[in-house]
């Protein structure tokens, strides 16, 4: 009986083993790259700051200029960061940014948050392209919460594919 092809088989069961493993972190980076779809499970991921290990910050929080409260900051995910710098319009399904609520002033931390995902290629009219979630109290208690919101797409729809920050990275 001969040994090689119990060496060989060995390789190939190790490289099996780091494939697999390669494959599983890259689906984990990927999954923190882009917010949860469901309340609760987005706003754990949010207190986390699971965000914060991928996405690309405003350089600081700083006024607002919309109903989000005095003081902002955004942060891009990494698909809508590149989406950014190739000048793609409409933005990928998967794109995704979260700002930074800061009800009490920009030194303090933040108190809610507001998070726009791109679900769908096309925002449409409607922008129900998009999945829109707003916590001005860091809860799930009075969270604005769906696909296409009025009150957030009556201001997002002047933005580029719903985007109205003027910060790029």
């Amino acid at each position: 009986m001969h040994a090689w092809p119990a060496r060989r088989h060995g390789r190939a069961s190790a490289a099996v083993i780091l494939l697999g493993t390669l494959m599983a972190s890259s689906a984990r980076a990927a999954s923190l790259a882009v917010p949860p779809q469901g309340k609760r499970a987005l706003l754990a991921w949010l207190k986390a700051g699971t965000y914060q290990t991928t996405f690309t910050p405003e350089p600081e929080p700083h006024a607002s200029m919309s109903a989000h409260g005095p003081y902002v900051r955004t942060w891009y995910s990494p698909m809508l960061t590149e989406d950014l710098r190739a000048g793609r319009i409409p933005f990928r399904k998967g794109a995704a940014m979260v700002k930074e609520l800061y009800l009490r002033g920009p030194d303090e931390p933040p108190v809610g948050y507001s998070v726009m995902r791109k679900l769908r290629s096309r925002s449409r009219l409607t922008g129900r392209g998009w999945l829109f979630y707003e916590t001005f109290d860091g809860t799930n208690d009075a969270v604005s919460f769906g696909r296409g919101l009025a009150v957030c797409t009556g201001c997002h729809r002047t933005g580029v594919d719903y985007l109205r920050s003027a910060f790029r990275p």
